[in-house]
């Protein structure tokens, strides 16, 4: 819907729903917004049908066909595969995109682009479906795959992330245009190791402020969601960030 306000010239923010686009988009005309991969199916199945697109797909699941997934970060080959949807991440990863680069071990990957949970290296087995990463803790979103390898800082890697969805931000509604840009604060202190005690349970707080029914769109909540699975599988990263606790190991390691 920001969309279609963009194109009628309008701020792009999102519109309430009802109505929704299908009865009153563009210009009040009926309109359908997809993903210009969902509407590029549409042709074959109306020549070879339905039951030829489902037989393409690996998953258990129910979901259909074949699916556009990619890989990035630091794999030997990144890029873009159309494959069975139900296609695993191992197989992804190491048949398609060649593994980690050398010397680079996988610590962490996102299923489904930016806004979607981390996973574990434990998860790459699991199919590559909707359902069965909704069931892992995550959304398989986009299929885009990101690889976070070992010597990466998960501290930094997330602030990224959390500085590209405040600079996206739209600034219609409180909670996305104040909430985002001072997580990214907070994560500047823990990534210098300036952080303050209780820095780390405001971000815990903004993750349920800012997720689900609490904003106008799901901007923010799909924001939170690399950050609330950050704080969870490498919270220890974060607390070496906090200012109190650094001061009190060095102090430990002079001791002994």
């Amino acid at each position: 819907t920001a969309l279609i306000n963009s194109l009628e010239g309008r701020r792009a923010n999102p519109r309430a729903k009802p109505p929704f686009p299908q009865i009153a988009g563009l210009w009040g005309k009926p309109t359908v917004v997809n993903n210009v991969e969902t509407l590029n199916n549409v042709p074959a199945i109306l020549v070879r049908g339905a039951e030829w697109f489902k037989g393409l797909s690996r998953g258990k699941s129910g979901d259909s066909g074949t699916k556009l997934y990619g890989v990035s970060g630091r794999a030997k080959r990144t890029g873009v595969w159309e494959l069975p949807i139900g296609t695993t991440c191992r197989e992804l990863l190491y048949e398609y995109a060649g593994g980690m680069q050398d010397g680079l071990e996988l610590m962490c990957w996102l299923p489904g682009g930016a806004s979607t949970d981390f996973l574990l290296p434990q998860h790459l087995d699991l199919a590559m479906d909707f359902d069965t990463i909704a069931k892992a803790g995550s959304r398989m979103g986009t299929g885009l795959i990101m690889v976070v390898d070992n010597k990466q800082n998960i501290v930094s890697v997330v602030r990224n992330l959390e500085q590209f969805f405040a600079r996206e931000s739209c600034g219609w509604c409180t909670p996305c245009r104040d909430g985002l840009p001072w997580s990214v604060k907070l994560l500047q202190a823990i990534e210098r190791g300036q952080g303050q005690p209780g820095d780390i349970e405001v971000l815990e707080e903004m993750t349920h402020f800012l997720g689900p029914g609490k904003t106008f769109c799901p901007h923010a909540p799909g924001a939170m969601e690399p950050l609330q699975s950050a704080l969870k599988f490498f919270r220890g990263e974060f607390e070496r960030g906090i200012l109190g606790t650094k001061i009190q190991h060095e102090e430990g390691q002079q001791a002994s």
